[in-house]
């Protein structure tokens, strides 16, 4: 398929959508990481599992510049297991524009919706108080409804094959949260404009900086010493401890990894040719000299052998 799709000569996400709805739809299959694919025993064909239930949701609208791939465990799940949204910058640059990874079997925290059960966009819209507290003190990081499952670094991967077949090099990635940007950043994702803003939170978190003063109490997101902590840090600007703005990075570049740096296959050479110092010999003195001691003696032939 990346064969057929490469003869194509594709450049974009809005070329993908334009093709047939199933070779759509297997090249937006390669956002899935294959132990995804085989632990849902997914057909790659069909989208489907061994007893015909579709796990995969393709959405790629015709004459929009946007995908959405979701993978559910059960059709009927309320949370897919991995979400994934590409579409094209106004650069001509595919972006990874949002992640959701859930473990369907961990418990699950309604930060989605607030009281009065509209869509918070996870947290950053409006804001459900009670149960992003419940979410914080059993160790998730904002925006998070349920634990993940350890795969970001796939994705991550297979967002770079994506970008091959588009004939692309580099991708964008739009943290929403200070703690993605550094997971981001610890996968090899750079800043465009945002490393002065992620080193000057970073330095007002520090003993006596800003926002460490910030860090009183007042709500249980600004507990003292949150700021020793990526995901202490990550609650406390998502509850305005840097002001009502918040966190914000920009886009994050990726570049593709070039092949040799992914494998690295032994060139056939011929063996380096080994030069064999010489060794000089010089003839021993048959006495020792006059008046040498024995340690004389000793550093004179250690001296001849070196």
């Amino acid at each position: 398929m990346d064969a057929r799709a490469t003869g194509l000569g594709l450049t974009s996400v809005q070329e993908i959508n334009a093709l047939p709805r199933e070779m759509a739809e297997a090249l937006y299959l390669r956002l899935v990481p294959g132990e995804l694919q085989r632990r849902l025993e997914i057909s790659p064909s069909t989208l489907c599992r061994p007893d015909g239930a579709r796990l995969v949701r393709v959405t790629a609208p015709e004459d929009r510049p946007w995908a959405r791939v979701e993978v559910r465990a059960e059709p009927g799940d309320r949370d897919p297991m991995l979400l994934v949204d590409v579409e094209m910058s106004a650069m001509s640059v595919p972006e990874l524009a949002f992640v959701q990874i859930n473990d369907p079997a961990a418990p699950r925290y309604g930060i989605d919706r607030d009281a009065g059960g509209h869509d918070t966009l996870f947290g950053t819209a409006s804001r459900n108080l009670d149960e992003e507290a419940r979410a914080m003190r059993d160790g998730l990081a904002p925006g998070q409804v349920r634990r993940g499952l350890g795969m970001l670094a796939r994705v991550l991967q297979c967002m770079e094959a994506f970008c091959g077949i588009i004939g692309k090099d580099l991708y964008l990635i739009d943290p929403l949260f200070y703690h993605s940007a550094i997971l981001y950043e610890r996968r090899g994702c750079g800043y465009i404009m945002g490393r002065e803003i992620m080193e000057l939170i970073h330095e007002q978190f520090s003993q006596t900086g800003a926002l460490t003063r910030g860090l009183d109490g007042a709500t249980p997101f600004r507990a003292p010493g949150a700021g020793l902590t990526v995901r202490g840090r990550s609650w406390a600007l998502h509850d305005g401890v840097a002001g009502p703005e918040g966190y914000t990075s920009g886009a994050m570049p990726k570049k593709k990894k070039p092949l040799h740096a992914r494998v690295r296959k032994p060139m056939p050479r011929k063996p380096p040719k080994v030069e064999v110092p010489k060794t000089a010999y010089r003839r021993r003195p048959k006495h020792p000299r006059a008046g040498g001691s024995a340690s004389e003696i000793a550093r004179e032939i250690a001296r001849e052998i070196e």
